[in-house]
């Protein structure tokens, strides 16, 4: 019998195979918005408004990613651990396909009906207000088939093709960047522009991975799933991707309660300034993420078979690697921070607050690998509830109270707010660090 994948190849082989397309994906998926917010900050008079309108939207955007991935990243782990029974992987396939959609559309649905009161809760006003709404209601229908998207690409990656999984994203984010030149420059539909690309670019990812799973057999309708076996895996996928969608829920109501302290203690511009940092390490923190995604299954694999010194190796690994990465990322913002800020926008706002703001955040960026590959180990370990604690002390516990707090401390530091970000990392991964030591979790 042909050894699989998990089996050929050696521990570093396989970190290296599945979490460069992985990163690479996942930058590219976050792609979406960063090249949303490059174009919305060279929109000449309006580009305060429409990247401080995104700013405002970000919290929204956060939450959907959030619910997509409580299917996506499950319906994964499931494939990886039974990649070798055919008939029991296609149904979790079609399962977490099936809720993927359902979940989505009621999300889409809900945001229409409660619009008004979310854009008044958001804080937006005036021109701001304007230009949020119209990109939100075409961003209604790019959730469905961006969380569809998601699933897809993330079952593809579990099924042995990482590669594969890059390559569509890849070309997504190109169809994203052509119909973002085309709409909003060539058309002339500005803003509007900016949410009709990614709209399509949406569709494209989604149909693609569509015809290369049913292409290659993977994609198999046809399949004998009661509706008893539907709800115990539904079941089984909700408990094992609730983790994932609660810690980045959390980050997006961290995002909403910056968003109002800056409102209530500096000015709007502040809104638009850490709208652009945000991205800039949104899109720095991926290559971490991704490559703690891309050893989610092989951990969930060598977990079922029950290969421990292997498993062991993986984690120590993802540590070295992604603290490694960290501290390249900290050199890269101290020299080049203005550099990168004006590829965003050339407003003279965003380079004289946007790179202080950088520096401060990205002071403790090396410890997120770690605290990052904790919880990972967490969630695919079946301690999904010290996962979601981890990400609830960092984001709820301490994030959201320090944000109103310092600028009340040190009223005199207008950037107070933006030292939140490095308090929290600190405390979050010592405490991750001790929660590590459980013998009953190393054990199992």
């Amino acid at each position: 019998m042909e050894r699989n994948i998990y089996d050929r190849k050696s521990v570093h082989s396989l970190i290296l195979y599945f979490s460069i397309p992985a990163i690479f994906s996942l930058i590219v998926e976050i792609m979406a918005s960063v090249v949303d917010t490059v174009f919305a900050g060279h929109l000449g008079e309006i580009s305060i408004d429409a990247l401080t309108a995104m700013g405002l939207l970000s919290p929204i955007l956060g939450i959907y990613t959030a619910v997509q991935a409580l299917f996506a990243v499950s319906t994964a782990i499931m494939i990886a651990r039974y990649l070798t029974c055919k008939e029991v992987r296609t149904k979790y396939f079609l399962t977490g396909l099936g809720m993927t959609l359902v979940l989505s559309v009621m999300v889409s649905i809900g945001s229409f009906l409660f619009m008004p009161g979310l854009l008044s809760l958001l804080g937006a006003e005036g021109q701001a207000a304007i230009l949020a709404e119209k990109y939100l209601r075409i961003q209604l229908f790019s959730n469905v088939f961006s969380a569809l998207g998601y699933t897809l690409t993330s079952c593809i990656r579990a099924f042995g093709y990482p590669a594969m999984e890059m390559g569509i994203t890849s070309l997504s984010v190109v169809v994203n960047i052509v119909f973002n030149a085309i709409l909003v420059f060539g058309f002339d539909w500005g803003f509007v522009g900016l949410a009709c690309g990614t709209f399509v670019s949406e569709l494209f990812c989604c149909a693609l991975s569509i015809l290369w799973l049913k292409h290659h057999q993977f994609l198999e309708l046809k399949c004998a799933l009661s509706w008893g076996k539907f709800k115990s895996h539904t079941a089984e996928l909700l408990k094992l991707g609730i983790a994932q969608t609660i810690i980045q829920s959390l980050g997006g109501c961290a995002t909403f309660c910056v968003n109002q302290s800056l409102m209530l203690y500096t000015t709007m511009s502040h809104v638009a300034v850490w709208n652009v940092a945000q991205q800039i390490y949104t899109l720095f923190l991926m290559p971490i993420v991704g490559i703690t995604q891309g050893v989610q299954t092989i951990i969930a694999y060598f977990d079922g078979q029950q290969e421990e010194d292997k498993r062991k190796k993986t984690l120590v690994s993802t540590i070295g690697y992604t603290v490694l990465y960290g501290l390249m990322g900290v050199v890269l913002i101290y020299t080049f921070g203005t550099n990168i800020l004006s590829v965003f926008s050339n407003s003279s706002d965003v380079y004289q607050l946007g790179n202080e703001v950088l520096r401060i955040i990205f002071l403790t960026f090396p410890l997120m690998g770690i605290f990052y590959t904790i919880m990972t180990l967490y969630e695919v370990t079946g301690h999904e509830g010290k996962a979601v604690f981890l990400i609830l002390m960092r984001q709820v516990i301490l994030m959201i109270p320090l944000v109103f707090l310092l600028p009340r401390i040190m009223p005199e530091y207008p950037l107070a707010i933006f030292c939140s970000v490095p308090i929290a990392d600190i405390i979050a991964m010592i405490t991750a660090i001790l929660s590590k030591k459980n013998k009953r979790l190393t054990a199992k």
